[in-house]
């Protein structure tokens, strides 16, 4: 099945032949309901599907749920950038934004990332994790960054919250060419967030997961196009107005920010899966890449906002 956090996979009866009637079963990966609240994840997923963003729930297991199949392709490198699929991409995302509804106001960039600290050991640089030696010196490393980057989140009043799917990489977004439509997929880190962490990590995501190339990263030209259409899908919802230049300005900063946090994010991430995880997938040396990435980008994007 695919995915790097749980195993999955699909049923469908003998004698049917569109695969859009198959069932999807979520096994849960080991370990992870350490950083995954699955109660939560199944709750967003029903009430993705009310607003009509995700596929039915039809059972759920102790260890898992059954839930319907999403037709269409999930997106490489090259069809994210595709000029008839991405404004469907940008479009799609800022319809969840605004239609969403959220239980909670809080965002939670900051205390996740402190829970999933939290269960780290101290030493995070020998054993599986000694890729990570020239990097941190230890866990305080990372807690010292987490600091700095919410202080510099709260010294902002204006950010904008709202449901976040807060995992928007490529295997996750599912184009459907007979219908020209966009559909999000996996809901397991879905809550209360900044948007433009949303924004920030998807375009994060271009450089990819199994051959990771950050050079793929989107330009300021391609980023402020996107993010314009974004807007005017946003202002469409909201009734509001058309969407300036300084609005586009303004959220570029943001998302460029935030693409910091998002590789902060799954770079922590990773070295838990490390530790825990029994899916075959090299986390550290992903954990690696990512905080090398975060590192390596802190100095221009850090005072972004």
């Amino acid at each position: 099945g695919a995915g790097i956090t749980n195993k999955l996979f699909g049923f469908i009866g003998e004698s049917c032949t569109d695969k859009n009637e198959m069932i999807l079963l979520r096994i849960y990966g080991n370990n992870t309901s350490f950083i995954i609240d699955r109660k939560r994840e199944l709750d967003t997923h029903i009430k993705l599907n009310k607003s009509g963003f995700a596929s039915e729930v039809y059972c759920t297991l102790n260890n898992g749920y059954l839930y319907g199949f999403v037709a269409g392709d999930t997106l490489t490198e090259h069809s994210v950038r595709d000029p008839a699929i991405a404004p469907l991409i940008a479009r799609s995302i800022a319809r969840m934004h605004c239609k969403v509804p959220i239980s909670d106001n809080e965002p939670v960039f900051y205390s996740t990332l402190c829970s999933w600290l939290e269960q780290l050991p101290d030493d995070l640089t020998s054993g599986k994790l000694v890729v990570l030696k020239d990097i941190l010196e230890n866990k305080g490393t990372l807690l010292d960054e987490l600091e700095a980057l919410n202080g510099k989140i709260l010294s902002k009043s204006d950010l904008q919250i709202g449901f976040c799917h807060n995992d928007l990489l490529l295997g996750n977004i599912i184009h459907n060419p007979a219908k020209k439509s966009i559909s999000v997929i996996d809901y397991e880190y879905g809550n209360t967030n900044y948007l433009s962490f949303d924004l920030g990590n998807h375009f994060d995501e271009y450089a990819g997961i199994e051959t990771v190339d950050f050079s793929r990263y989107p330009d300021e030209v391609y980023q402020k196009c996107w993010l314009r259409i974004y807007l005017d899908e946003v202002h469409v919802q909201k009734g509001l107005g058309s969407v300036s230049d300084g609005q586009v300005d303004q959220l570029f900063k943001e998302v460029n920010f935030f693409s910091l946090c998002g590789h902060f994010w799954w770079g922590t991430w990773a070295i838990f899966q490390t530790l825990n995880s029994d899916v075959d997938f090299d986390f550290a040396d992903y954990s690696k890449q990512k905080l090398e990435e975060y590192f390596k980008q802190k100095e221009k994007f850090f005072n972004y906002i």
